[in-house]
């Protein structure tokens, strides 16, 4: 494993514009699945050594996982901190209907090759045996790491963790959700300070005042008189007629 040395070019931002639905995703996701066939060959996921806490343990490289996790059994045994979530994130898994729910998460020491730092994981049940720590997109966009199978390797262009910006870059739902209702206060004071030319006391409104109503429109004539004739049924159709009342009695 070796360092990758990035020399593309800057990549052109786009103009600052309000966020569209793409700018958002609803919930975290994790998209790992395994069959059981054994006259099936597959390749090995990338499975890497990390130290969490100075501890060495096993990490899956996942690009399918919007998020880091980390085991409630890697917690456990190594008493970590884990920090209540004030809102609970739902984590949609591959299969439709199969979702779990992130209450807590850890900020702990993490070390990989020559990255060496403090990074929060989200705490999960994660059902391997195989590894107990999960590196999503998170921590691939921020160390721009690059994977590749048939040789397995692992890249990583930036020892030091970069801001999760730019166009490839997408909020929660949930988080966009509180931080609205954080700033409503803020936002309704803009609101009705752009609209004050609009609501004016009635004192300063150039409008005649109200007045009084003097006039009536007569909708109904009560002296006119309609001429009133009452049905009846035509002598062909009055055992059809009987019959539909008598069904009724």
């Amino acid at each position: 494993m070796s360092n990758a040395t990035n020399v593309s070019a800057k990549p052109k931002r786009r103009r600052a514009s309000a966020k569209s639905a793409d700018d958002y995703v609803e919930n975290l996701e994790r998209s790992s699945m395994s069959v059981k066939d054994p006259n099936r060959k597959v390749p090995r996921p990338i499975i890497v050594d990390v130290k969490i806490n100075g501890c060495v343990t096993r990490a899956l490289v996942d690009s399918g996982s919007t998020t880091d996790f980390i085991s409630t059994r890697l917690v456990d045994q190594l008493k970590l901190q884990k920090n209540l979530l004030e809102k609970a994130l739902p984590v949609q898994m591959t299969v439709q209907g199969s979702t779990s729910k992130v209450f807590y998460n850890c900020r702990v020491p993490f070390q990989y090759q020559e990255i060496d730092g403090k990074r929060t994981f989200d705490v999960a049940n994660i059902g391997s045996q195989s590894y107990d720590v999960i590196l999503g997109t998170p921590f691939m966009y921020q160390h721009q790491v690059v994977i590749g199978l048939n040789p397995t390797r692992t890249y990583i262009g930036s020892v030091a963790p970069l801001p999760m910006i730019g166009d490839d870059v997408a909020e929660l739902l949930s988080a966009a959700a509180e931080t609205v209702e954080k700033n409503l206060e803020h936002i309704r004071q803009q609101m009705l300070a752009l609209i004050s030319d609009l609501s004016r006391p009635e004192s300063e409104i150039d409008l005649p005042p109200f007045r009084a109503i003097n006039h009536r429109i007569p909708i109904i004539d009560k002296n006119k008189k309609y001429p009133y004739r009452p049905s009846k049924c035509p002598e062909a159709l009055r055992p059809l007629w009987n019959e539909k009342r008598n069904s009724y009695l």
